[in-house]
């Protein structure tokens, strides 16, 4: 099996068992009854085709080295990019979290040593046509490794298909693409400290029978890893309070790929169906969601910042403003200034015939009013 089959296959097998970690309406201790079960299903295969891989090839001490000169914002050793040539599609150019993966990759890409007319570039709007077409015109350009941050993930099983055929290996941003090693976040995890963090301030503010809702604010086109993201905030209550206190409470809507006004829509017709509700706990997929959510809340005269207790994902220029302005209560922090500290090394590796890990994940912590000077002074 190829190294890229394999890291592909352990990936997937993984993303299986991620999957199975949230399901609605779970009692209490069932998540983890499931978790136990999947994994004593596949656990043998990912242990033969992980382990296997990682003593064949010597593991991933290539793509260590090379995140090390990253994080330290240093010249790889050895120019490891020189003479190779890097695709990247952007999920939507023109919003600060975007703008902030591709400004990193770039300047992360020359310190790698390549040329940055060896960097392409196509923003593919959040729109799944888009993105296709965009991943026809990279694919009609051969480069080495494209670096694929797409919405869709139907489209984005047409794009590896392509691409797999051609010999072309993907690294995918955000969104799951099959066969292809994954970098960003831990969409349960991140969902769930989001989630902890909201029924502290529940507890402090009186405890469950003080909540009036809980809304999830999701993205289901993104596939079942990315509505993880939202369904680990629920789960955070469920462990609390457990499923019979929390499912009369929760609603959830599509807000759309992560843009304002989908997700306004989705906002305003969740208020017509609890008239009545005042205190409320919320979560959405990123600030762009939850800046459409909250005009939304404000246009029905129902904002009161002391009621509505927010918590969104990112901590982008977006969310940084709306925790200053005191429109959300925290962000759960994905750091995307950083995202090529993990990218480029991964594409140099892929590039120079060497693994990288299934799974690239960025640390996270929840930024608030008390601590965004200190991660992001002014």
């Amino acid at each position: 099996m190829s190294k890229i089959k394999r890291i592909a296959f352990a990936g997937l097998v993984v993303a299986m068992i991620a999957a199975f970690i949230v399901l609605p309406g779970c009692k209490d201790g069932e998540p983890q009854v499931i978790i136990e079960t999947v994994t004593e299903t596949v656990t043998e295969t990912v242990t033969e085709t992980v382990v296997e891989t990682v003593e064949e090839e010597g593991g991933y001490a290539f793509y260590e080295e090379m995140r090390e000169f990253a994080k330290a914002n240093q010249e790889y050793a050895g120019a490891p990019a020189a003479g190779h040539t890097l695709a990247f599609t952007n999920i939507m150019g023109g919003i600060p979290f975007c703008e902030d993966v591709w400004q990193n990759v770039q300047d992360q890409w020359v310190l790698a040593g390549g040329s940055p007319d060896d960097i392409f570039y196509a923003d593919n709007q959040y729109d799944a046509t888009i993105g296709l077409k965009n991943a026809d015109i990279m694919l009609a350009k051969n480069p080495d490794v494209l670096i694929n941050f797409q919405f869709d993930s139907k489209v984005n099983s047409i794009i590896s298909t392509k691409f797999t055929q051609a010999g072309i290996p993907i690294i995918a941003v955000d969104v799951p693409t099959p066969n292809a090693p994954f970098m960003g976040v831990n969409n349960f995890y991140v969902s769930y400290l989001g989630g902890q963090y909201a029924v502290e301030a529940v507890e402090a503010s009186g405890g469950i029978d003080t909540l009036d809702a809980i809304i999830l604010i999701q993205f289901p086109a993104g596939g079942d890893v990315l509505m993880l993201r939202s369904e680990g905030f629920y789960q955070a209550f469920v462990d609390k309070y457990g499923a019979d206190v929390i499912d009369p409470i929760t609603h959830r809507a599509d807000g759309g790929a992560g843009e304002a006004e989908q997700a306004n829509k989705a906002m305003t017709d969740i208020l017509s169906t609890i008239p009545d509700a005042e205190n409320v706990a919320m979560t959405s997929i990123n600030e762009q969601t939850m800046s459409g959510c909250i005009a939304a809340i404000q246009t029905a005269g129902r904002w009161d910042p002391e009621k509505w207790f927010i918590v969104t994902m990112g901590c982008d220029d977006v969310g940084k403003q709306q925790i200053r302005d005191g429109l959300t209560d925290g962000s759960v922090a994905f750091y995307p200034e950083r995202y090529g500290e993990y990218l480029v090394p991964a594409s140099v590796a892929l590039m120079n015939g060497e693994l990288v890990p299934p799974f690239l994940y960025v640390e996270n912590v929840v930024i608030n009013a008390d601590n965004i000077d200190e991660w992001y002074p002014e």
